[in-house]
């Protein structure tokens, strides 16, 4: 008899699951299915990186004089043009998953569900429904404080913010993780003034410090204003806009405030208890090594079990649990190996261990350092800002990580990610002929600066801690 998967979100992890299942011979139900792609496709990440490619053309135009080049009228961001822009592109992603799933035979059931038992679900009409497993990926919500007064208008979280008719003139950003960073770069580029207010002392905290660095001095070359170690505990709004507080002294004040201070497991209304399932301390759903709940046959897989709010996280876990379901091998998801990218201006990616997270660990580390600056294809592109940090373990040159910042950082760190991932080491980058000119070339670099001194090199010292080549040291100065 055929089997029933019935999968509750219709995001990077559901429909993938169901497209896998589907090709396997299970028989499946996407619930959810009339918000295709979740939050990724619909209110994030695609969205987000079509206004992202948008900007990039803006700014290339503003600079054309420096690549010798004249252009005639006036050059500015037609807000609901991009809008369309950003519509078609989404319906487009739309229409291909809807196809897909269409091809597998997947049955599609709008609107949201909850659990009954363990092997039932009741329907958004109430009515029953019975599989075999079930798999939940309902993905995540932004994360607002009650002291909030979001009205989606004024006071917006990023799904919000995407469906505005106007831009405002001034923008307050509270947070300053990768949804804030990347919409801070964003509506900058599109001639909104904008202040970040964030409680750790840096942008992008998760990231290497070298690499907030960088961020950070961007984020100054473009004049957002960054306000670090710093708490809103109340919020003003009014018909002049929307001012915020710490201890009763005022912060910032904009005409619009974007609420990014991060996301959480959308587990709302799924009545886990009727199944046995017990929510962690962030809503999330606890699941082991294979995506399985404390519940045989129930798993979770995306940001609802709250290990990695990443999409392509999400779609490696759903393709796990699936495998798992199936009785096939599975190799369980290194959650620091999965390469992480965010796309400010530069962008930033990184996979592995930070040389904090390392030095945290007990580790002896060495680092190596190379700066954009000094790459010709940079100079080329007329993208100098950024550079390649690279981790390895001291004694046996096992690569642990690596992290850049710079102009196409997200297409770049899958070399790193495949060599972190096999256990490889800095050699094995060595060993590889780079193709020059290349920024990638960068990694090539760092790599080699670490473990000894070249001889076309003779300005690189090896260290324990960071190692940077002589010519960042001078044109960083």
């Amino acid at each position: 008899m055929q089997k029933h998967l019935i999968v509750i979100g219709a995001g990077p992890a559901g429909y993938v699951a169901a497209l896998q299942a589907g090709a396997a011979g299970l028989r499946v139900s996407l619930i959810g299915g009339h918000d295709l792609g979740g939050t990724c496709l619909q209110r994030g990440c695609i969205p987000t990186k079509t206004l992202i490619a948008s900007c990039e053309v803006l700014d290339k135009c503003r600079d054309a004089s420096k690549f010798g080049l004249e252009l005639q009228g006036t050059i500015a961001p037609d807000w609901p043009a991009l809008r369309r822009r950003m519509e078609s592109v989404v319906g487009t992603m739309t229409g291909g998953i809807d196809g897909l799933l269409e091809q597998r035979g997947i049955t599609r059931i709008p609107g949201r569900a909850r659990l009954l038992d363990t092997r039932r679900v009741a329907l958004e009409d109430g009515s029953p429904l019975h599989g075999d497993a079930i798999l939940i990926c309902t993905g995540s919500v932004p994360a607002v404080p009650a002291a909030f007064p979001v009205d989606g208008q004024r006071v917006v979280t990023s799904d919000e913010a995407l469906r505005w008719t106007s831009l405002p003139a001034s923008l307050v950003i509270i947070g300053g993780g990768v949804i804030a960073c990347e919409f801070a770069f964003i509506f900058q580029t599109l001639g909104v003034a904008v202040s970040v207010i964030e409680a750790e002392d840096r942008p992008l905290a998760g990231e290497d410090t070298a690499i907030s660095t960088v961020i950070q001095r961007e984020m100054r070359k473009r004049r957002i204003r960054f306000l670090p170690k710093a708490l809103v505990e109340q919020m003003e709004v009014d018909d002049a806009g929307v001012r915020c507080y710490q201890n009763g002294q005022l912060l910032a004040s904009a005409e619009r405030a974007l609420i990014a201070i991060g996301r959480r497991a959308n587990t709302a209304g799924l009545d886990l208890d009727a199944a046995g399932l017990k929510p962690g301390r962030r809503g999330e759903i606890p699941v082991d090594r294979h995506l399985q709940t404390c519940v045989p046959g129930i798993y979770a897989a995306g940001d609802v079990n709250g290990r990695l709010m990443l999409a392509h996280a999400a779609s490696a876990q759903a393709q796990l649990a699936v495998r798992h379901l199936l009785g096939e091998r599975t190799d369980p998801i290194q959650d620091e190996n999965v390469a992480r990218v965010t796309f400010t201006r530069p962008e930033v990616a990184s996979v592995g261990l930070s040389e904090q997270q390392a030095l945290e660990r007990g580790l002896e580390i060495r680092c190596g350092s190379f700066d954009f600056r000094a790459l010709g294809k940079a100079h080329a592109g007329g993208e100098l800002a950024g550079l390649v940090k690279v981790v390895a373990q001291a004694d046996t040159g096992r690569l642990l990580g690596v992290h850049m910042v710079g102009a196409h950082c997200a297409e770049m760190i899958h070399e790193a990610a495949v060599i972190v991932n096999a256990q490889g080491s800095v050699e094995d980058i060595c060993r590889t002929v780079h193709a020059h000119p290349t920024l990638s070339e960068g990694i090539y670099e760092a790599a080699e600066s670490i473990f000894g001194v070249a001889p076309h090199k003779p300005d690189v010292r090896p260290s324990t801690q960071d190692t940077v080549h002589a010519s960042y040291r001078r044109l960083s100065v």
